[in-house]
Formats: C-alpha cells, structure tokens, sequence
C-alpha cells in the first residue's frame, strides 16, 4: 500500500483524474458528427435554399435572354451600318487621291456579295448598262460582305416610314437608291451622287445610310418595327 498525502491507494484503486462507472461506460461521440434531430434540420434547410438559389438562377436567364437578343441584333445592324459608310469613304478617297470618277456598286460574286468599285471609262459617268458592257470597269478594288445577319433590304409586313417625307417608303424591292440608279458615284473632288442604302436583319430592325451630294456628308438612322420614325 503506497501513502500520497495522508490518503491510501491500494494496488487494485483507480487512478486519480479518472472517473469509475457502475456500468460499462458509452463511447464518446464520433468526430465530425452531431446526434439529434438538427443535423437534420439543417441539411434539409441546405437544400431548399440551394433549390431557391437554382430557381432565381433560372428565372434571371430567362428574363435575361430577349435584352441579350436584342442588344445582338443592334450590335448587327449599327455594324452594318458602319462597314457600308467605310466603303463610301474608301470610294470617296480613291476619287480624290487617282483624281478620277468612281462608281460604289453592290452586287452578287458566287456564293457572296461585295461592293464593287468602278471607273467611269467615257467620261459620262458609272452605268449599269457601260459596265455590263465592258465600258465602265472594275478598278480592282472590293469591299467583301461576309455577313448574312444584315443585307440591303427594306423590313416587309407592315409600311415603313420615309425618313426624308411624311410618307412610307415605295418600292420595297428597291433598297439601294441613288437617283434612279443602284451606284453611288464620286468625282475627283470629293462630290457624291446623292442617295440611300437600306439595311434590314430579316426581323424588326432597318438602318438607312444616306449620302448627300456636295459634301458627301453620310449620315445613318435606325428603325425599330413598330415605331413612328427613325431615328439617330
């Protein structure tokens, strides 16, 4: 028998710090894991707000997907825009700098369109009739069309208003007008023949790029089907 500090442990006594059970005593809970009814709870509480979360992320795209679509067909159309205003001034500048009379005309090459560049060969101007016969040629300048989102075209189902009158426009079939001709035309010193080149996406949206005579001056609007006028 050992003696520490007045009390007696026998061989067969417990060890200090350490508590005896009558009973076998339970094991200690395993790490990581909770009992009772919350671990539930709460992982049922986990999924429904991960099923909400799902929810709105769908609702969100779906209100989301007609501004994609109609940011996208803007984007086409003010594209379009942009790349026949850079053929004219392209056309402009080659008049200016070869001091020559050039004729801006769209037409079909195969599979594909192009504005096709050409050069007055009698002095009395670019014509449709001199270029099918060999007079007014190609300078060998072209300005592919590699889109088929937007072509020359006037919107059909309903009247489109004129943007030069209070009328709508005639002639649907007809949407390059210069005068009574498809050809834009530039003189050495920078004049232009004045008209329009209509663009339509084959749905609701038409822009307009006008040439003015003197100055060259371009200028394009947009139209929405269904609104009363064009605008900038």
């Amino acid at each position: 028998m050992n003696l520490v500090r007045g009390r007696s442990l026998s061989l067969f006594s417990p060890p200090l710090g350490r508590r005896t059970c009558g009973s076998p005593c339970p094991p200690p809970p395993a790490r990581g894991r909770s009992g009772g009814p919350g671990s539930r709870l709460a992982v049922g509480a986990t999924l429904a707000d991960a099923l909400a979360v799902v929810a709105i992320a769908s609702a969100s795209a779906a209100a989301a997907a007609p501004s994609v679509k109609n940011l996208q067909e803007a984007v086409a159309i003010r594209s379009a825009a942009s790349q026949v205003t850079a053929a004219f001034f392209r056309a402009r500048a080659y008049a200016i700098a070869r001091g020559v009379y050039v004729g801006l005309k769209f037409r079909r090459n195969g599979n594909s369109y192009e504005w096709t560049l050409y050069q007055d060969g009698n002095g009395n101007g670019i014509r449709t009739a001199e270029i099918a016969r060999g007079v007014d040629r190609p300078v060998g300048v072209y300005y592919p069309w590699n889109r088929n989102d937007v072509r020359p075209g006037i919107l059909v189902g309903q009247p489109v208003p004129d943007p030069s009158s209070f009328g709508s426009l005639d002639n649907p079939d007809d949407p390059i007008r210069f005068n009574s001709s498809d050809i834009c035309s530039f003189s050495p010193q920078g004049e232009s023949t004045p008209g329009s080149v209509y663009l339509w996406d084959g749905h609701d949206r038409m822009a307009v790029v006008r040439v003015y005579g003197r100055s060259a001056k371009v200028r394009t609007l947009y139209y929405r089907r269904g609104e009363s006028d064009w605008k900038p």
